[in-house]
């Protein structure tokens, strides 16, 4: 998950406070342990000359677990962000940013009061009717606990970092720009075949079979399962009358939507009110049998056993149960399900027997991909293929024997790799090409994107050198840190 998470970081310099206004109900969370001591009780550490505050460590977290939270649809835990080592991230993040903010004072830099004044009322969270305003620009900071000396003077660091990164903005060179456009929008004049291998043709050797089992069999395991004991609670089975369920309905309709997220009519939202209402009014009964099961006063009279990856049950609520305990009422659409937890088979490598329809899909693919790399390799200097003339990267044509995603796939392939012959397996079928010419530099491309080509190359430069530069200062600034937390 840090890999990924790495992956998505969109800042070349990290700076922390995240338009502080947007992380609303993010909230702060267990910050773990701290050194305490009378220096030290406001900071988590010490980068050369400044101090970074538990107030802005605090931000930091709420600010970045909020990001990735929504990048994962909402999904992420605070025990899920803890074993991934979440705040050692944001406080390595953190550290870096104040490693530039030392490098930016002692270069000289300040943040002047007009630079602040621009900042601010040219945010429009703070404007009413196109015009900075300071009621609102305080009620807001008070709506989210925030000091405004707090607030400005994370945005004096983003204007003092910003001012620093002006200067290491270093210009892309002329000959930089031609090898960046060459790279992008080289052309390759291309020949290319297509060979196949019909599946049906792959001859199953049983003891190749075993042997093929034998090597990955650590992969072939059994699902993880409960074993349940259970006792259903049907829903009410009296009459309601229309009057009823739509007052019922006015009361949540905020629960009835559409797609679009639009309200959905009575009469269209009617038979999802119907079961609401009656899972409402058999909850009582639910929740007294419920206790009965748990005291021991009756008896599941049913048994059940769910796979951890069952769609249909809530298996989260299994995972997080002691074996012997009862869940309370589960709610169900013809009632409610009341479960005793009596087992959890974990886990085992199957054996063969067990394992064989699985193994053989998975040889059948492993053995049609050696039957078309032999293929390939065996055409590759002789085939008289598709002339697909100069093409570049981006460019859009039709391959024979590939639908459209697969002929774009296969360029861009080709334009990955260092060899002027070679293929492509596409399920039961094989790309093959041959570079017949280059051409480098596409001077009609160059204008087109020039903008963009000379955006990549300074940032990618910049990218690097701070990369580079980051080390450099963690030799010139001591870094202490106090904080104690995983």
């Amino acid at each position: 998950m840090i890999t990924w998470m790495q992956r998505h970081n969109k800042y070349l310099v990290i700076t922390i406070w995240i338009a502080t206004i947007a992380f609303i109900g993010a909230g702060f969370m267990g910050w773990g342990a701290y050194n305490m001591n009378t220096d030290r009780a406001t900071s988590v550490a010490k980068v050369g000359h400044r101090s970074i505050s538990v107030f802005e460590f605090q931000q930091a977290y709420a600010n970045t677990f909020s990001y990735y939270n929504q990048q994962l649809g909402g999904k992420l835990t605070k025990e899920d962000a803890d074993k991934m080592g979440l705040k050692k991230v944001v406080m390595q993040n953190i550290i870096n940013e104040t490693l530039f903010l030392n490098l930016a004072d002692d270069l000289g830099f300040t943040v002047l009061k007009t630079d602040l004044e621009r900042k601010l009322i040219n945010n429009k969270d703070f404007q009413v009717n196109g015009v900075f305003n300071k009621n609102r620009y305080f009620t807001l900071l008070r709506d989210q606990d925030i000091t405004a000396k707090n607030y400005e003077n994370e945005l004096r660091k983003e204007l003092l970092l910003n001012k620093l990164q002006k200067i290491l903005k270093l210009p892309p060179s002329k000959r930089e720009i031609e090898v960046f456009t060459s790279s992008l929008f080289m052309q390759d004049k291309l020949q290319v075949s297509t060979i196949s291998v019909n599946p049906t043709d792959i001859k199953i050797d049983e003891k190749g079979l075993e042997k093929f089992w034998e090597a990955k069999k650590n992969s072939f395991q059994t699902r993880k399962k409960y074993e349940l004991q259970i006792v259903k609670v049907g829903l009410s089975k009296e009459w309601v009358k229309d009057d009823v369920l739509k007052k019922f309905w006015e009361g949540k309709k905020y629960n009835y939507k559409d797609k679009d997220g639009k309200i959905l009519p009575f009469a269209d939202a009617k038979n999802r009110v119907l079961l609401d209402y009656k899972l409402k009014k058999s909850k009582k009964q639910a929740l007294m049998t419920y206790l009965k099961l748990k005291k021991g006063e009756i008896t599941a009279t049913k048994k059940m056993t769910i796979y951890e990856n069952n769609k249909n049950f809530p298996v989260i609520k299994l995972k997080t149960a002691n074996k012997g305990q009862v869940l309370k009422p589960i709610p169900r659409e013809d009632g409610y399900l009341i479960v005793k937890l009596t087992n959890v088979v974990m886990p085992r490598t199957m054996t063969f027997d067990e394992a064989k329809p699985r193994v053989l899909e998975e040889y059948k693919k492993h053995a049609l991909v050696l039957a078309l790399d032999k293929k390939a390799k065996a055409r590759l200097d002789i085939f008289n293929g598709q002339n697909l003339g100069f093409v570049s990267r981006d460019s859009v044509k039709k391959i024979d024997g590939l639908s459209d995603a697969q002929s774009s796939e296969f360029i861009n392939f080709i334009f990955d790799q260092s060899t002027i012959k070679g293929f492509k397996i596409f399920g039961n079928k094989a790309a093959m090409y041959r570079i017949l010419e280059q051409k480098l530099l596409n001077n009609n491309k160059f204008k087109v994107y020039k903008n963009i080509i000379t955006q990549s190359i300074v940032s990618s430069k910049q990218s690097e050198l701070n990369r580079n530069l980051l080390v450099r200062l963690k030799k010139i600034y001591s870094i202490e840190k106090y904080y104690k937390g995983k």
